[in-house]
């Protein structure tokens, strides 16, 4: 017989198996996760009643302490040794940052328009963090690494859109990008000739849409992609639902006609699709046959401060997946199989079609507290810099009920970008590299020596991601030489003794290749770091 819900014995089981959860997924390296479940957990516990608590579950005592939630993701202590004793969920990786020849005048930002098409990244307007406003519009060979290019700005005037920020470019194969901004008229910048224009449209009303469902023409925060004739927008928030919404339009693009396929403008409760959601992350697969979106967060703190519906103290942070099958036209909930990320809105997300692999990176949870030690007290927010890759699976020959899920790993790197939110994965078809740009960071979770007035910093930094399996460019990797080396988010590792922190760079030839903790680790490590690196003086 299936315990009930308000049985202490269902409770017990549940928080029990959540506290073994977050032990596995801390032996493998999975912080996120690890420091997630326990915290589920610790809620759980915390508001049940006093009638279900039985001794069992009290010794459990899955309250939160300190030394779990001290970890980052990856854990700069930790990452650089970790090994993969697990292949069916660990890979090996490594995080290449690269360096532009020519001196950027592509200024630092976030909430940019991104894209990549033909060997070029495409970067259009963004925030410095309410200092400052982009309009321009920038392009980058990935080949080259010569110097950004300026592209002509977006032509609206302020006037009528004043921010533009959180939108996105869904690129098609003919070289026309498509920027939807919730208005019927779209933007649509032409790859090859470096010309915008603009593609009026009509929309088909129904009984759940009888006229246009934006308001005030804007939506933001969005997924976008265009698959074969189609473009497909989900999900965002507008004036009239902070919160986010699950509404799902489809852009005939042929005739430039609009349709709804699913939910509403302001969502209502279901469980026949995904919840109202913004920022969620999104892929098509090799078969063209389904939309994946995953994760995102359902902004209820914002709704609660303007007075809307779903409005709550936090804001929420999914954990699902799922997919809109375009032939059927149906949602699907997808099962999460194998080493997966905790649930978190704002990740990097791109589909390797060469590689046939789902790309994760870093992200941002409204909710999973982090302690600071510099002010001994802890928040109810994390930034991740942690990596994952999902095989995807053949499906075309499948019914839905009998597709296998998407298996995932965790990328193990000795280094890694700095922990952010809202930076872009983009994957060079012509190559099959993945590449990441920008995002933000809170400067309370990561210090920075260059905040200016606001408490966030973005950035403008281009990495290379190269992965352990044919096609993945790991050949000349050197984990020994990144262990030593690599730089671990905002930190610095000690060449001689292996610590982390903000250790003062070489002054040699090495141009501040390695690092020293102390002068007693630079007099014990610079034999062997000047016969490596070949560096002139300390």
């Amino acid at each position: 017989m299936p315990m009930k819900m308000s049985s202490p014995d269902y409770y017990f089981e549940r928080i029990s198996t959540l506290c073994l959860a977050s032990d596995i997924f801390l032996a493998v390296g999975n912080t996120g996760c690890a420091v997630h479940r326990r915290w589920v957990a610790d809620e759980m516990f915390t508001i049940l009643p006093e009638g279900l608590k039985t001794s069992e579950t009290k010794r459990l005592t899955p309250v939160l302490g300190r030394d779990i939630v001290a970890l980052r993701h990856p854990d700069p202590h930790t990452a650089p040794s970790l090994i993969v004793n697990f292949p069916a969920l660990q890979m090996r990786g490594s995080w290449k940052k690269l360096h532009i020849h020519k001196s950027s005048v592509l200024s630092s930002r976030m909430g940019s328009a991104i894209c990549a098409y033909d060997g070029h990244l495409y970067v259009l307007g963004g925030e410095k963090f309410n200092e400052v406003w982009f309009r321009d519009f920038w392009m980058l060979d990935l080949e080259k690494l010569d110097a950004w290019r300026r592209l002509p700005d977006f032509p609206l005037p302020k006037e009528i859109m004043r921010d533009l920020v959180g939108y996105k470019l869904a690129p098609t194969p003919d070289g026309r990008a498509f920027l939807f901004t919730g208005m019927p008229a779209i933007p649509v910048f032409d790859m090859k000739r470096r010309k915008w224009d603009f593609m009026p449209t009509t929309f088909t009303p129904d009984e759940h849409a009888p006229d246009w469902p934006y308001p005030q023409l804007r939506l933001i925060n969005y997924a976008a992609h265009v698959v074969g004739e189609r473009l497909y927008v989900f999900g965002g928030n507008h004036r009239d639902s902070i919160v986010g919404t699950d509404l799902l339009m489809e852009l005939h693009i042929p005739p430039r006609r609009w349709r709804r396929l699913s939910g509403s403008e302001v969502p209502h409760p279901s469980s026949s699709g995904p919840g109202p959601r913004m920022q969620c992350h999104s892929w098509v697969g090799k078969d063209m046959q389904r939309l994946f979106f995953m994760f995102g967060q359902a902004d209820r703190q914002a709704a609660m401060i303007h007075k809307q519906a779903h409005g709550a103290f936090y804001s929420y942070g999914y954990g699902d997946l799922w997919s809109w099958d375009i032939k059927g036209e149906k949602w699907f909930r997808e099962r999460l199989h194998g080493n997966v990320p905790s649930p978190r809105a704002e990740v990097a997300c791109t589909y390797n079609e060469v590689l046939d692999k789902v790309i994760f990176f870093g992200g941002y949870s409204p909710t999973v507290p982090t302690w600071f030690e510099p002010i001994q007290d802890t928040v109810t927010y994390t930034y991740y810099a942690d990596t994952f890759i999902g095989s995807m699976n053949p499906t075309a020959s499948s019914p839905p009920s009998k597709r296998p899920p998407i298996s995932w790993k965790q990328v193990l790197t000795r280094g890694f970008p700095t922990y952010r939110a809202d930076s872009t994965l983009v994957t060079d078809s012509k190559t099959g590299k993945t590449f990441l740009f920008g995002g933000y960071k809170n400067t309370t979770y990561v210090p920075s020596k260059n905040t200016g007035p606001s408490d966030s910093r973005s950035f403008m930094d281009l990495w290379q991601l190269r992965l352990d399996l044919p096609g993945g460019f790991f050949e000349g990797v050197d984990l020994e030489e990144e262990a030593r080396t690599a730089k671990v988010g905002p930190w610095q590792r000690c060449f001689a003794c292996g610590s982390t922190g903000p250790w003062k760079r070489c002054g040699g030839s090495c141009n501040g290749r390695v690092f020293f903790c102390d002068s007693e680790c630079l007099k014990q490590g610079w034999k062997e770091h000047k016969e490596k690196h070949r560096c002139g003086k300390a």
